[in-house]
């Protein structure tokens, strides 16, 4: 069979139509989710989760989906598969009700596969902390203590509102290399923040995450709009939520494979 070459760069992906790297998706949730890579859960996460994910919190559009909430009710998608270093990357908007969260993300732990540590990279939208996006590395392994690295970022710099604007933003994520990114208001890619994994000098850095903390396995993609519960943990991320219902716009989640 004959192919024909694109001539374009495409967010990093060089495309034979269609792109031929093994795991390569890019779903643009015409009308819904595409259910060969996404699951709609269903369940609670309790604590400091106030809400059940709900498959018919999740409402379909021409050209993208939306991850709706109210009183009880939330929406979360996971991959059907797991993935492996590459970067993570999609357009959404969020409603500005605080005490919500939505987010961009990848997860694994001992809910997976026995034994396995908790590793999470996290992009996240909090009405509660304004116009920034919450950047995270977590790590636990089961039965042990919790870990993370977090930054917020003011988006203002950028020409941007999430609020008010569709928001484009990834990260690469590689061995030894953790980079969120974003376009700005002029379409211009812009570097938000980079961890790296111990480089072995016997100083941890700032910018430097424990080799054992490092995220190594494969792991769900996720995105999800939720509200804190108004426990103690709760008011603290994602805050205090009045109950007032809101939504999280998703025009598209791509993958590209390292």
């Amino acid at each position: 069979m004959k192919t024909t070459l694109i001539s374009t760069l495409v967010a990093g992906c060089v495309f034979i139509s269609p792109c031929t790297y093994a795991n390569y998706f890019k779903d643009n949730f015409s009308w819904g989710y595409n259910s060969a890579i996404w699951n709609a859960r269903s369940g609670d996460n309790g604590s400091p989760f106030g809400c059940v994910f709900t498959p018919a919190m999740i409402n379909p559009s021409e050209h993208g989906v939306t991850l709706s909430l109210a009183q009880g009710s939330c929406a979360e998608l996971q991959s059907n598969n797991f993935y492996s270093f590459g970067k993570v990357q999609g357009s959404l908007k969020s409603g500005n009700i605080s005490g919500t969260v939505s987010s961009i993300f990848t997860y694994t732990s001992w809910w997976d596969v026995p034994g396995r540590a908790w590793q999470e990279i996290d992009i996240e939208l909090l009405p509660s902390l304004g116009n920034v996006v919450h950047t995270n590395v977590i790590y636990q392994p089961q039965g042990g203590t919790y870990q993370s690295w977090e930054k917020d970022i003011d988006l203002s710099q950028y020409g941007l509102d999430y609020r008010e604007d569709l928001l484009t933003i990834g990260f690469d994520w590689s061995s030894a290399s953790i980079r969120w990114y974003l376009f700005d208001s002029q379409g211009n890619e812009q570097t938000l923040r980079v961890l790296y994994k111990d480089n072995g000098d016997g100083h941890l850095a700032e910018n430097e995450v424990p080799v054992y903390a490092w995220p190594i396995d494969n792991t769900k993609i996720m995105i999800n709009q939720w509200y804190g519960d108004n426990s103690t943990e709760g008011n603290y991320f994602p805050g205090q939520y009045y109950g007032s219902p809101s939504w999280a716009y998703y025009d598209f989640i791509e993958y590209i494979p390292q």
